[in-house]
């Protein structure tokens, strides 16, 4: 099964990208960018690995990747498929967030 990513979460890989290759490089960020496809990758394996964030949104969890964080969940509509919600840095304020299920077809 593979994970499904919200606008919120593609939008927040784009400024990922852009930060990354601006501040250090493409090669940068093709490196960096393969580790976030292996934890989406672990993540649509087990959608009950990470650390469980129900403080934040009742049924979400979160994994660590270097200096980011995805928070992802398992929700019906999307065909069962475990769903990246938002992929922010570490140090950014979650009670700020929101955590919207935004999907695209």
């Amino acid at each position: 099964m593979r994970a499904k990513l919200t606008r919120a979460a593609r939008r927040d890989l784009d400024a990922i990208r852009r930060f990354t290759v601006e501040t250090w490089g493409r090669d940068q960020w093709l490196r960096y960018f393969a580790g976030l496809s292996a934890a989406f990758e672990r993540i649509a394996r087990d959608g009950r690995c990470g650390r469980p964030r129900d403080a934040l949104n009742k049924g979400m969890r979160s994994l660590a990747h270097d200096q980011h964080v995805i928070f992802f969940n398992p929700i019906r509509h999307a065909g069962g498929a475990v769903v990246i919600l938002r992929i922010v840095h570490q140090r950014r304020n979650l009670d700020a967030l929101s955590f919207t299920e935004d999907l695209e077809d």
